[in-house]
């Protein structure tokens, strides 16, 4: 290319060297701007949890357009699930799958800068709702699909690669992943791994070493555990009369047990894995302690380091947030005689964690309280990060060769869970480097995505899809 410009000193001066460029390659133009056009298309379509269908309409006619092989497995306006094949689907072999789905968290106007459904493309930067969460990474998955159609000899592949994109993921995930994992569906798309959403790119992140890039991939993620608590007590009605019953001040004190109550730490294999690799990175002494941090001679300085460290907590610990408290409307001076209490709950992957969570809740709260479950995500062990890993890190690494790869526990929950839940292998990362003002765009106002991370993103997935052509080695 460089050649090209250089030697076109037959052209008149007057032409600048964007318009030469534009002339001799205009192939090489449409394919740079192709996926951020069809990006910002995807994000006019609203598709908010429980109106999915147009964006998977949208998204089923690109992919058919594109020559890959599509099969529908649900169409209602809320629990449109399909996939999409590289090449023409075989039953008798397992499925690498890219997993993304097709909903979107609700956007309040105020706060953007442009709107949130108009895929605004400006600069090097495109916003949008649903540019990261996750739409983006539907587009960036399509495009690598491409790719290997172009790539890729069918005659000898032996798995089917396939994008699979599914609905209700921001509602629980029931629409979509959990009607996919059923039997009877599972066995058609007979998923030897599953690459979804989670972990990300990021620098500053390790102490002391600030400007290192650290790509985190999950390989298993916390329960969410909704409960609510409510304190439903006949007590005298009149705010003059003080009494020490009232249904607000049981739930008080029932709250405040639950706050103060001690948070155990549990070092995994997954947890041990991941403090392994960050003290690689870190170095010295304070490296070699997260190294071995399991080592029973750290035990007694474990509590004040955790403590010190909100990312160190996530993964050694449970969590509950006090998320809404909840009177029936009344005047001031009426004592309310119900009380609601509602957490969310994050819990370790581990599946005694909700059997003990609950236990410790009937022990330490008055037995007045009645505790119920609104919702709950699978239980899933973590995924063993093994060759599946491997790939997804080599594919990361031809990209951004500097970039450390650190398998984590991601503190929310996501689709992949349903798969761990029936034993498929099931991974989370983004194929591009995050940066804070990203990363708080999620799910918040002006959520965008560099124009670059689209073609990074391509890259990386269209990689990790031939490494399973390339039998790509063990680390």
């Amino acid at each position: 290319m460089r050649f090209l410009l250089n030697s076109a000193n037959w052209l008149p001066r007057r032409y600048p060297p964007a318009f030469i460029l534009f002339c001799l390659c205009p192939a090489l133009i449409s394919a740079q701007t192709s996926a951020q056009k069809t990006l910002s298309d995807f994000i006019r379509i609203k598709s908010i949890s429980g109106n999915e269908k147009p964006a998977g309409n949208y998204l089923l006619d690109l992919c058919r357009q594109s020559g890959l092989y599509t099969h529908v497995f649900s169409d209602g306006d809320s629990t449109f699930n399909f996939m999409a094949s590289a090449f023409a689907f075989d039953k008798t072999k397992k499925t690498v799958v890219l997993l993304n789905h097709l909903d979107v968290v609700p956007a309040n106007e105020e706060g953007w800068k442009y709107q949130p459904f108009e895929g605004t493309i400006l600069n090097d930067t495109l916003y949008g709702r649903g540019v990261l969460d996750m739409k983006g990474l539907a587009i960036m998955q399509l495009y690598a699909l491409k790719s290997l159609r172009a790539k890729a000899d069918s005659t000898v592949l032996k798995y089917n690669f396939v994008m699979l994109c599914v609905s209700g993921e921001e509602s629980g995930g029931h629409n979509g992943a959990a009607l996919i994992t059923e039997p009877a569906m599972l066995r058609v798309l007979n998923p030897l791994v599953v690459f979804g959403e989670g972990g990300g790119g990021l620098t500053h992140v390790v102490p002391g070493k600030p400007e290192e890039l650290c790509f985190f991939v999950s390989n298993a993620e916390k329960k969410c555990l909704w409960i609510k608590l409510e304190a439903r007590v006949k007590s005298r009605g009149h705010g003059s009369a003080a009494g020490e019953k009232t249904a607000n001040k049981i739930l008080l004190r029932a709250i405040n047990k639950i706050e103060n109550t001690e948070r155990r730490i549990i070092i995994d294999h997954s947890a041990k894995r991941s403090f392994r690799e960050l003290g690689k990175i870190m170095g010295g002494t304070r490296g070699f302690v997260l190294k071995h941090f399991d080592w029973w001679v750290f035990k007694p300085f474990r509590k004040q380091i955790v403590k010190s460290n909100e990312a160190l907590k996530v993964l050694v610990s449970n969590s509950y947030e006090l998320t809404r408290l909840d009177n029936p409307k009344g005047p001031v001076n009426q004592v309310s005689q119900l009380a609601a209490a509602y957490y969310d709950c994050r819990l370790l992957p581990h599946r005694s964690e909700k059997p003990f969570f609950m236990k410790l809740l009937f022990r330490i709260i008055d037995p007045r309280i009645r505790i119920t479950v609104l919702d709950e995500s699978p239980t899933a062990e973590a995924s063993i990060a093994d060759e599946n890993f491997d790939k997804a890190s080599a594919a990361i690494q031809s990209v951004f060769p500097k970039a450390h790869v650190i398998p984590v526990l991601f503190p929310a929950t996501t689709d992949n869970s349903y798969f761990r839940s029936v034993n498929i292998p099931a991974f989370g990362f983004l194929p591009f480097e995050l940066n804070e003002s990203m990363m708080e765009s999620v799910h918040a106002a002006n959520e965008k995505i560099p124009l670059k991370a689209l073609d990074q993103g391509i890259h990386v997935y269209e990689t990790l899809l031939l490494n399973y052509i390339q039998n790509t080695p063990r680390k």
